[in-house]
């Protein structure tokens, strides 16, 4: 991954976990300022991959947000302990 300017970069083969660092990203940058969803863009190769990280960031934030299972928590430990991360959630997701 490459940054520079903000601008962060991701190149890597099929199945290296791409979207999930994608989606970490994006979930670390709503946690740090939750309106920035509005500046925020995030370009994939394929409208499918573009759906695919859409659902799983509503994923995550609406499991977070009612105190389900999460592969995030630790991405997200910057902002908090876990009950921390699930209170900030709903607000968020919303």
């Amino acid at each position: 991954m490459a940054t520079s300017t903000g601008l962060n970069i991701v190149k890597a083969s099929a199945g290296s976990g791409k979207t999930f660092r994608l989606v970490g990203e994006y979930l670390k940058m709503l946690f740090a300022r939750p309106m920035s969803y509005r500046n925020i863009l995030a370009v994939t190769f394929t409208n499918k991959a573009t759906a695919e990280m859409k659902e799983r960031i509503l994923k995550e934030l609406a499991s977070l947000s009612n105190g389900g299972e999460s592969k995030y928590i630790g991405f997200l430990s910057d902002y908090g302990s876990e009950q921390e991360i699930r209170a900030k959630a709903p607000p968020i997701l919303k």
